[in-house]
C-alpha cells in the first residue's frame, strides 16, 4: 500500500489522540494485516518534517495522559454513594499511587526508590589467605631452587 499524504495525516492524528504508534499505522492502513508499521518507522528515518510531526504529536498524547493523571492524582472525581439501590450522595476520591508516580516524576531526588549506599569492608586474616600466603612462599622457594640450579648449569 502506497504511503500517501492523506495515510500520514491520518496516522498523525491517531497518534495525536491515543500515543500508540501501532493503532495509528493500523488506523492509516486499513487493508495491512500488520498495520504498516515499517512503512511509518521508514518515512520518519527518510523524512525529517514527518519525524519532527511524529515527536510533536507524540509530545501532544503525552500531555494528555499527564493532564489525566493529574486530574485524578489531585482533582480527584466523585464517585456515587448508594443505599438501598437509590444514590444519596457522592464522594470525592482520589488515586494515592498515581500521585506517587507523579512525585517520582516530578520530585525524583525525593521519591525514588533506588538510593546510594556507601559501604567499606574490612578484611580479617582468614584460612584463605592463610593458604595464599603458603603458596606463594612454596612458589617462591622453588622458583630460587630452580634459577640456583640454571646458574650452576
Amino acid at each position: 500500500m502506497k504511503l500517501t499524504e492523506d495515510r500520514k495525516q491520518i496516522f498523525l492524528t491517531e497518534l495525536e489522540r491515543h500515543g500508540v504508534v501501532t493503532w495509528a499505522a493500523r488506523a492509516a492502513s486499513p487493508g495491512s494485516q500488520h498495520g504498516a508499521m515499517k512503512t511509518f518507522r521508514d518515512e520518519r528515518d527518510r523524512n525529517p518534517g514527518f519525524a519532527d510531526a511524529w515527536d510533536e504529536v507524540q509530545e501532544i498524547a503525552r500531555g494528555a495522559v499527564e493532564r489525566e493523571l493529574h486530574r485524578r492524582a489531585v482533582e480527584g472525581w466523585n464517585e456515587p454513594v448508594f443505599y438501598q439501590g437509590e444514590q444519596v450522595g457522592e464522594v470525592r476520591k482520589y488515586s494515592d499511587r498515581l500521585l506517587e508516580l507523579m512525585a517520582r516524576g516530578l520530585i525524583p531526588e525525593r521519591y525514588r526508590e533506588n538510593f546510594k549506599l556507601d559501604a567499606s569492608v574490612r578484611h580479617e586474616d582468614s584460612a584463605i589467605d592463610r593458604a595464599v600466603r603458603q603458596l606463594a612462599a612454596q612458589l617462591r622457594g622453588q622458583m630460587r631452587r630452580e634459577l640456583d640450579d640454571e646458574e650452576r648449569d
